[in-house]
């Protein structure tokens, strides 16, 4: 009897044992009951984490007749409660569709640094003071952009051309809505749709996984849900061609449509993307940011002073052209994974912050990295060419703009 029992306990320990081996992975892709959209990605080099925040609102869903309150709750949601925070590097950003917030820490912080996000989107609340000091130096900001800088009004106003902003209103925000804004308006959306609901959680770095993914399931789940809010009305008809703006023009910037990254032409769109980033010898210089402006690649000049600027415009133009209607070369697959593979997921991101940034927007456009990768690697000269028409006057716009006399 006593073998018998002896042979039943060890078959019971062998089974614990399988079992244990057997036991299931943390998840690294995972949901909360409060609808918080969780990625981790566990890295076994360096000593930094990153912890971002991705919500799903965004300019486009500023409420009407308040251009900028998704910028604005963007610069309160990063800054209060900062006070006796120990330096840390804290991006923030504000795009159509999205408000960023993430951070870089050593691994050992990353605790701390949970706990007070969780406080950010539950409980701490910005206060009078802390409007009173934001909405100044947003203000100062929108100037900037809008009219003080030429080169940062001409990309603006290309932008808006080509894209108009939905409800009439500015990506980034309108001076005289901004300064309308009610801190109790302000508060009720914040409050109402900056929740878990409409966020993606990503961290990324060294860490322990397992450890985190309790840690994180413990902690947010107290977060408010929050909804999404309502999207702006249809934006107007946008415009295309060369458009001069205020008197004393010094400056050009050419606003291209870009693909959406399910089209066919959007591989194509990404290699002459590259070929412009990558152009030297030109007074103007060519941005593309496949996630943080996903709809708009730019060109932009500063006019030179002996130069008509409806001259340098034609020029910057038509060199623009010349680039992208080039036949394909062999090597041009290769360096468009090269540029932006760290951004769309063709390959490791530089930084742990970059890397949960490329993570959490790319699961917001649903944009599948190896589908990209496979479609740069075999774009074909047909598509080169169907995606250079996106640089011609009928399709982008150039606005000519500067300071006013």
């Amino acid at each position: 009897m006593r073998s018998a029992t002896r042979r039943l306990s060890l078959v019971l320990c062998v089974f614990a044992l399988v079992a244990g081996c057997r036991k299931k992975a943390p998840e690294t892709e995972f949901k909360l009951d409060n609808g918080l959209r969780v990625e981790l990605a566990p890295s076994p080099d360096g000593d930094q984490v990153a912890l971002v925040v991705v919500f799903d609102v965004g300019a486009d869903h500023d409420p009407a007749g308040r251009s900028g309150m998704a910028h604005l709750i963007e610069r309160l949601f990063a800054t209060m409660g900062r006070e006796g925070k120990p330096n840390r590097t804290v991006q923030t950003r504000t795009g159509a569709d999205f408000t960023y917030y993430g951070l870089a820490v050593p691994t050992a912080r990353l605790d701390e640094e949970i706990d007070d996000t969780v406080l950010r989107m539950s409980t701490l609340a910005p206060t009078e003071a802390d409007l009173a000091r934001e909405r100044p130096r947003l203000l100062e900001q929108v100037a900037t952009m809008q009219e003080k800088d030429p080169l940062m009004a001409a990309t603006n106003k290309a932008s808006e051309s080509l894209r108009p902003s939905a409800g009439g209103g500015i990506r980034g925000g309108v001076a005289t809505e901004i300064q309308a804004m009610t801190f109790a308006e302000i508060e009720a959306f914040r409050r109402a749709h900056y929740g878990a609901a409409t966020a993606r959680l990503v961290i990324a770095g060294r860490f322990d996984l397992a450890e985190v993914s309790k840690r994180v399931r413990s902690a947010f789940s107290a977060v408010p849900a929050g909804k999404a809010p309502q999207a702006r009305p249809p934006a107007g008809s946008r415009v295309t061609g060369t458009l001069v703006m205020g008197d004393l023009p010094s400056a050009v910037a050419l606003a291209v449509p870009v693909p959406d990254p399910k089209d066919p032409v959007y591989p194509a769109f990404v290699v002459l993307a590259t070929r412009l980033a990558t152009s030297v010898g030109y007074t103007w210089k060519a941005n593309f940011a496949p996630l943080a402006r996903p709809d708009t690649l730019l060109v932009t000049g500063t006019i030179p002073r002996d130069q008509p600027p409806e001259g340098f415009a034609e020029k910057m133009r038509a060199d623009v052209m010349a680039i992208v209607k080039a036949p394909l070369g062999p090597d041009e697959p290769a360096r468009a994974v090269t540029k932006y593979g760290g951004v769309l997921g063709l390959r490791p991101a530089a930084t742990p912050l970059e890397t949960a940034f490329a993570l959490g927007r790319r699961a917001q456009l649903g944009l599948d990295a190896k589908s990209v990768q496979h479609a740069i690697e075999t774009v074909t000269q047909d598509q080169i060419a169907a995606a250079a028409k996106s640089f011609d006057a009928k399709s982008s716009a150039a606005v000519i703009a500067g300071g006013k006399s």
